[in-house]
């Protein structure tokens, strides 16, 4: 860890060298204290305006490091680094995109990416720029009602339980983990929004980690999780109704301006089937 952070700080000194920078942060595991020896170091760069190649290049090669990849899309630029035998993945963002960013998760917009990039400024270790990373984690809190109620709802927008009883009953078991891979996610999802936490990864990466997160969460959260995923097919969808019955009725009393009662009707709806 220590060493991940010290490489993190001399690639942040090669950044912040340019006037155009306006703040660097290490996010993901390094700063929330969960890297192994196989992790990647996430460097976070924010530029004031768009950066000419030469610009980032200049970080890069400037410094004697290898460049593994490059690549960018509308709203980001990534550069894959090669530091002392760690990789370094530096996202780059001007800082509009972050104010936008914050502005949609603030209306209730439940796009993964918002609230990865926010957590990554909530956990994230500054290594520049602190006013400008301070003043952005102060428009995080609290958390926005709104997203609390979307994040509810989307996460609890689920397959319903017939289904999975009947792709147990047929042993259709790679449809059927495919479901319950869903059905954990969604129901992690409404647990951070019933909380107020912003979810640090889409696909809810450190089980462990995040289950500590939410402090109001069903009993034995993780180990009901974990059991699922490696029982029988008709258990599985039996631990998997009963962990999403559990969730709605925490959502209810949590979150009660969400619309959850035909999102459970749905869940809980039986076909009738001709004899």
């Amino acid at each position: 860890m220590a060493r991940r952070l010290e490489i993190a700080r001399r690639a942040a000194r090669a950044y912040r060298a340019d006037a155009a920078v306006a703040a660097v942060l290490v996010a993901g595991s390094v700063a929330r204290g969960l890297a192994d020896d196989a992790s990647d170091v996430e460097l976070d760069v924010y530029w004031s305006r768009p950066p000419s190649i030469r610009q980032r290049r200049a970080a890069v090669e400037g410094a004697g490091w290898q460049r593994v990849y490059a690549e960018e899309d509308e709203h980001e630029w990534a550069d894959g680094l090669m530091v002392d035998g760690v990789k370094i993945d530096v996202s780059g963002f001007v800082t509009t995109t972050i104010d936008d960013y914050l502005d949609r998760a603030a209306r209730g917009d439940t796009e993964a990416e918002l609230q990865v990039r926010i957590t990554a400024l909530l956990d994230g270790v500054t290594l520049h720029g602190e006013p400008v990373l301070d003043a952005w984690r102060s428009r995080c809190r609290p958390y926005p009602e709104p997203l609390a109620r979307a994040m509810v709802e989307q996460g609890l927008d689920l397959r319903p339980q017939e289904r999975l009883e009947m792709l147990a009953a047929r042993d259709d078991v790679v449809l059927l983990h495919r479901d319950l891979v869903d059905g954990v996610q969604g129901v992690l999802d409404a647990l951070f929004g019933a909380n107020r936490v912003y979810a640090p990864h889409p696909f809810h990466k450190w089980l462990t980690w995040e289950a500590t997160l939410l402090a109001q969460r069903p009993d034995d959260l993780e180990e009901r999780i974990r059991s699922l995923l490696a029982a029988t097919p008709a258990e599985a969808a039996a631990m998997m109704g009963a962990l999403v019955h559990d969730t709605f009725e925490l959502a209810e009393r949590l979150v009660p301006g969400a619309d959850l009662g035909p999102l459970r009707a749905a869940y809980d709806l039986r076909r009738v089937t001709g004899s």
